[in-house]
């Protein structure tokens, strides 16, 4: 069955503007090379780009609104084309009428490369053609798949306009090119980086929850030991931080989407990185994993660099590849105890980030996350280091979000401050140190002096409901815009995990004690978590 698309009017024009301009842009490269491509495909590239960068809805030229998929059919089948005959010529002859044989041509086409390949290949050719590729499916899934654009899916794959692009042939050309050794330029010449744009298009085809995604992640990792390439591209040492960074993805993508490639990147690591003479493991994935991110956080110039340095983008993603593998990893593939040793030690120097960049900000979020479930023994860590106060910093600028500014909804609420409130509760209840960092830091000394007074007046009164010896109805002591007003605002937040989170962190700071508990925080706000841990009586059809 054809698929159809079904689209406003300024989406129609703007999928046959597109797909036109790609088409003609393709057909001014000449098949057997010669002369660079043409500027005219490098600036379709940019544009699309920035579209995409931007979320732009102008208007980008004049075009059919009866759109089919026609268009885009046949601008990604010349495009296909084109990256099979700059890749390899001797394998394209002319244009394909269908599917089966242009999969033989393209399986051919990989089956050819190899590093010497890459001496006769026009290099620039092939980048622009991978990168103009990487756009065009990107393009496809974030603005053609989404809710808004209304397409329907087809049931038969080979009916997708995004077919030869995803073939199995053509993800294990992607991959081929990625594996290939392509010297560095001299300083100062022109770098076509192919095995970058290889790697970007190996992402965007098997990204996503459709079914030709899934199809070809599935494909790529079972059926093309697509974890080995990865695995060799990311032990490859002297090459791009943006290269690095995009197969750093690629890891991380297919670790979170696709649990078992990750005994597969395990079981590649064996032959390729060696071990200790006695057979003790010494390189496994995490190992990989955290070597590069303390390389791109140490490395020079000092981190995070310029605006175009990528190294931030490395670490952030190992960190969330990290979150990821300690969910799905097996059991004989835990990290050695000096590995983790060696993360406790980099998370400890991210935290001490300014929050000023936000890159170093975004690092900092990561680690939080990471911190959910790390082992007890790095509260000690973060203790020597001097990173409790700056998780406390991190809690400030979260409630503030949504305390003060407010704009998300409730489950942008709880991913905004949940993470950041139990990692300082796992702190607080398990070393003393870090549990006096953070009480100084909610409760400041200085401050102290009048509550204690306050307090006395009040327990004096001799009110008292359950096991709390007062009952003020509001905090004692908590300014409006402190960072103990924002806890207290939570505590009855509407998104239960938010009110739990911030009612539990106070708790161990109040030394579980239901007195001092409701003089810091007020009756009103504490009487349900008094409730619920059995120190006062809730009403009747009060929910706990």
């Amino acid at each position: 069955m054809k698929r159809s698309i079904v689209t406003n009017g300024y989406l129609s024009i703007m999928v046959d503007h597109i797909a036109a301009r790609l088409t003609a842009a393709l057909a001014e490269i000449h098949p057997t090379g010669g002369a660079n491509p043409p500027d005219t495909l490098e600036k379709w590239s940019d544009e699309l780009e920035e579209h995409l960068l931007t979320g732009a809805t102008r208007h980008l030229g004049e075009g059919n609104a009866a759109i089919t998929s026609a268009a885009l059919q046949e601008a990604a089948n010349a495009l296909h084309l084109a990256i099979v005959t700059a890749v390899a010529p001797s394998c394209a002859d002319g244009s394909w009428d269908d599917h089966t044989a242009a999969n033989a041509a393209t399986l051919a086409a990989a089956e050819l490369l190899s590093n010497a390949s890459a001496e006769s290949m026009d290099l620039i050719k092939v980048a622009r053609l991978l990168r103009a590729a990487g756009l065009f499916m990107r393009w496809d899934a974030q603005i053609l798949q989404s809710s808004s654009a209304s397409i329907a899916s087809p049931t038969d794959l080979s009916d997708n306009h995004m077919t030869r692009l995803k073939f199995k042939s053509m993800l294990l050309l992607y991959a081929r090119l990625l594996d290939m050794d392509i010297p560095l330029p001299e300083s100062g010449e022109m770098y076509p980086d192919v095995q970058r744009f290889a790697s970007i298009c190996l992402f965007r085809a098997t990204y996503g929850n459709d079914v030709m995604a899934t199809t070809a992640r599935r494909i790529f990792v079972n059926s093309l030991d697509g974890c080995s390439y990865l695995m060799k591209a990311l032990l490859k040492g002297d090459q791009p931080d943006a290269r690095l960074f995009s197969v750093v993805r690629n890891v991380h993508h297919l670790m979170a989407s696709c649990p078992e490639s990750v005994t597969k990147m395990e079981s590649a690591l064996e032959p390729l990185a060696a071990g200790t003479g006695d057979g003790t493991r010494k390189h496994g994935l995490t190992e990989v994993l955290v070597t590069t991110m303390a390389w791109a956080f140490r490395s020079e110039p000092s981190f995070p660099g310029g605006k175009s340095d990528r190294r931030s983008n490395i670490v952030l993603e190992i960190l969330r590849a990290l979150y990821a593998l300690d969910a799905v990893r097996p059991s004989q593939t835990k990290p050695l105890d000096e590995t983790m040793t060696q993360i406790g030690l980099i998370l400890c120097d991210l935290l001490n980030l300014p929050n000023s960049d936000q890159r170093c900000y975004e690092i900092k979020l990561a680690v939080v996350a990471l911190l959910l479930n790390a082992p007890k023994g790095y509260a000690e860590y973060l203790v020597e280091k001097g990173s409790v106060a700056p998780l406390v910093d991190i809690l400030a600028y979260q409630t503030s979000a949504v305390v003060v500014e407010r704009t998300g909804s409730s489950a942008e609420d709880a991913a905004a401050v949940v993470p950041i409130l139990l990692v300082l509760l796992k702190l607080t209840t398990s070393n003393g140190l870090a549990k006096r960092v953070v009480k100084h830091e909610v409760f400041p000394p200085d401050a102290e002096e009048a509550f204690q007074q306050m307090a006395e007046e009040e327990v004096a009164k001799g009110k008292t409901e359950g096991k709390a010896n007062a009952k003020n109805m509001a905090p004692l002591d908590a300014p409006r815009g402190t960072l103990r007003w924002k806890i207290i605002r939570l505590m009855t937040w509407t998104e239960s995990n938010v009110k739990r989170a911030a009612s539990e962190l106070l708790w161990a700071l109040c030394d579980e004690d239901s007195t001092q508990f409701v003089l810091r925080t007020g009756f009103g706000n504490a009487i349900h978590f008094l409730g619920i841990r059995g120190h006062v009586s809730l009403p009747a059809g009060v929910e706990m």
